[in-house]
């Protein structure tokens, strides 16, 4: 008779490889996720769109299994948001036709009511708000409306004038603490999300191509603020040098634009060394987000608008973009999804001037819904 023994290991050994075999897909479960987190992003600073507009977006989103909006709340033109802290309330403002503005720089922002009511409907279509309040650069509106509301001595210290990139904060403690007291308070509202997060901006602040430990304490102080509230944080990559990536917060996922901020010649091919590309992000254990400046931006204007150039723009951005494709580069392609959180496609308004939220909306929601597609696909 033979040794029986195996007989009695091999229920053992059954259950060992029926453990092996559903362990695969556990290992596999986050990649899986890698792409799913997409959305829209609009600027409400230079561009202040009526809530019913705002609602219709949510719907768009919604409807084309999209996950988030960003609201851009802050730049140079205006600070559009309520704010105590900066001294922009509904106290000292008017309402007409359905729009608050401030009563001494006359600029449109959204009362704590108006952004409550969005938030209630972002809810039930199961879309999260993610609040924008754009530093240490694009701070011109923001310094302006601290000026003409009893805050100028505050804005001054906290503030200078910069020959690139105009106004902007000091990278500092003051500036530090002033901004995660605003933050605070503006992220109050937009905690009890799913998936919240907080935007911190950070876009065309600098030319520095070496080690900017002044920006690394403030961006690490900045995003540990708003994860004490419960956000995922996040910032554009134009601070992100190879030099310092190790020392910078890597629970900031980062929303990718440009590997140079659209600057050419020798500063450009000087950042392309200095700065880190998405690869090399991913490489160094951050998430990071498709915002690819050249395909999913959406620049308001008169022009872009018309039927002809959105045509194009689909058409463009259907036959070369997706996910792994970063930058404007057909070569700056990524082989998998692996590290990408999401992308976005963005609604710019810098040269938008009299355009009505109807023309604009009716213009981008094709855009919208082919992104949405494309950006759902597989790698």
């Amino acid at each position: 008779m033979g040794d029986k023994r195996w007989l009695f290991l091999l229920p053992l050994l059954l259950l060992l490889m029926g453990c092996s075999s559903e362990a695969k897909p556990a290992q596999t479960t986050h990649q899986e996720n890698d792409g799913k987190f997409n959305g829209v992003t609009l600027d409400l600073s230079r561009h202040h769109y009526h809530v019913s507009t705002l609602v219709k977006f949510v719907d768009l989103v919604a409807a084309n299994h999209g996950n988030f909006i960003q609201l851009h709340l802050t730049d140079d033109k205006d600070f559009a948001i309520e704010s105590q802290t900066v001294g922009q309330t509904i106290q000292n403002a008017t309402k007409k036709n359905g729009i608050w503005r401030n009563k001494k720089t006359h600029q449109a922002f959204y009362s704590k009511g108006q952004i409550q009511y969005l938030l209630n409907d972002a809810k039930k279509h199961r879309v999260t708000l993610i609040p924008e309040v754009d530093t240490p650069a694009h701070v011109t509106g923001l310094v302006n409306t601290m000026k003409a509301n009893g805050k100028s001595k505050l804005a001054s210290q906290l503030s200078w004038q910069s020959k690139s990139y105009g106004g902007e904060l000091h990278l500092n403690q003051a500036s530090i603490a002033f901004v995660e007291k605003m933050d605070n308070e503006i992220g109050k509202q937009f905690a009890n999300q799913p998936n919240a997060r907080f935007h911190l901006g950070g876009d065309e602040f600098t030319d520095k191509l070496s080690k900017n430990t002044a920006y690394i304490n403030y961006l690490n102080a900045t995003s540990k603020n708003v994860e004490n509230q419960g956000f995922t944080p996040e910032a554009w990559n134009d601070g992100f040098l190879n030099s310092e990536l190790s020392q910078l917060n890597h629970h900031i996922q980062v929303t990718y634009w440009n590997w140079t901020a659209d600057q050419s010649g020798q500063l450009g091919a000087q950042r392309k060394k200095a700065w880190a590309s998405m690869p090399r992000l991913i490489r160094n254990h951050f998430k990071v987000f498709n915002y690819n400046d050249y395909y999913l931006y959406f620049n308001i204007s008169k022009d872009n608008l018309k039927a002809h150039n959105v045509s194009y723009m689909i058409k463009d951005m259907k036959q070369y973009w997706k996910p792994t494709l970063w930058h404007t580069d057909h070569v700056t392609k990524l082989k998998s999804l692996h590290g990408i959180v999401g992308s976005s496609a963005s609604f710019w308004a810098d040269s938008a001037g009299g355009i009505s939220d109807n023309q604009i909306y009716s213009a981008g929601q094709k855009f919208v819904k082919e992104f949405f597609v494309l950006a759902r696909k597989p790698a």
